[in-house]
């Protein structure tokens, strides 16, 4: 079984360093004890449960079974979670009145696109990537960030926003969802498990901006102090 995971890893380099690469913004949280935040705590749920079902992902795909439907879910743990952090960072107490019901209004869309996006849901084979849902996301998300953006420069509260933990968290999610908003569309027709539509290398701009974010990701938690955030 060590030697398909190998053979299957060496295969597509780039896509399944991905997996690898989530274990380090995990292991700096943890040592840094960004935790203490409940955004950071958000935060290190989230990539652990991307952890688990990448690995998933890569155990279905080793033995050529159809990961698809393992996506669609992250698509939805990833908007709630990743939204969910903006509780504690907005100061407009009418956003953060939305983001739940928003969260609870995309969860319900996205479980609708994914019904009609597999007209054969029980077939685990036949399962495509949602058609809206992955755009949706994209669009609420670079919202949220730009207005925390304009909150935090409005704010003038910052001294030094190369040493903001959420600053680089927010500049992954702003990285990464603008490279994702412009390939969303294709991926239904692209990605299907038994006939894929070659895009070129669009394909692979998404797990090369998947690091990147890891990255940015760990880079906001290493200059985290967490006596700086218990003296505030």
């Amino acid at each position: 079984m060590l030697d398909k995971y190998l053979l299957f890893f060496t295969h597509d380099i780039l896509a399944n360093s991905t997996v690898i690469v989530t274990l380090l913004p995990i292991f700096i949280i943890i040592y840094r004890k960004a935790y203490v935040d409940p955004t950071f705590r958000l935060l290190l749920i989230y990539l652990i449960i991307k952890l688990v079902l990448d690995v998933m992902m890569f155990h279905f795909a080793t033995f050529r079974i159809n990961n698809l439907m393992l996506y669609n879910i992250s698509v939805v743990v990833r908007y709630t979670l990743l939204s969910g952090m903006f509780l504690y960072k907005f100061e407009n107490p009418l956003l953060k009145k939305i983001i739940i019901p928003l969260s609870i209004a995309f969860i319900i869309f996205s479980s609708w696109d994914i019904w009609i996006s597999n007209p054969n849901i029980a077939h685990i084979n036949e399962h495509r990537i949602v058609k809206y849902a992955t755009t949706l996301e994209a669009l609420l998300m670079i919202l949220w960030t730009l207005i925390y953006f304009y909150e935090l420069i409005r704010s003038l509260k910052i001294p030094s926003l190369l040493t903001f933990p959420f600053f680089w968290v927010c500049s992954g999610l702003l990285v990464y969802y603008s490279s994702l908003i412009f390939i969303s569309p294709a991926l239904n027709y692209s990605m299907r498990w038994e006939t894929m539509f070659a895009i070129g290398y669009l394909d692979r701009v998404l797990y090369m901006f998947d690091i990147i974010i890891m990255l940015l990701f760990s880079l906001g938690t290493w200059v985290f102090s967490a006596r700086f955030y218990a003296r505030h």
